[in-house]
């Protein structure tokens, strides 16, 4: 497994562990979305990297994600469809006004990004 994609993968896992946290403390539910949203982001980065293809912004490299390795068959649509849910739920900006975020959309994505993740390491294994 390369460098970078250890290192996105380390911090997708400390990500996902956050967003356990906050949901077992009864956070804002932005808060626990944005921390799914990066655990889901960083592996996306690291195997983007892996493969030397970089991404000017996060949309582009989700983008890119889904040509690279959802087209091929290479992870499921739902994560596809689960890291575009948290880009879209996920505050663009601290000026934005904040989106409605429930708490049962972040124990939707939570095992989805977890799942993520447990997926990526077996194949980078």
């Amino acid at each position: 497994m390369k460098e970078i994609l250890r290192l996105k993968l380390d911090q997708a896992q400390e990500a996902l562990a956050d967003a356990a946290g906050l949901l077992r403390d009864g956070a804002e539910p932005g808060y626990i979305i944005n921390s799914i949203y990066y655990a889901f982001l960083y592996p996306v980065l690291g195997l983007l990297a892996a493969r030397n293809i970089t991404a000017t912004m996060q949309s582009t490299a989700i983008a890119l994600f889904e040509r690279e390795f959802v087209q091929k068959g290479h992870f499921d649509q739902r994560y596809m469809d689960a890291i575009r849910e948290a880009f879209d739920l996920k505050p663009s900006c601290a000026c934005e006004s904040p989106k409605k975020v429930t708490r049962e959309d972040a124990e939707r994505l939570f095992p989805l990004a977890s799942e993520f993740l447990d997926k990526l390491r077996q194949t980078a294994a």
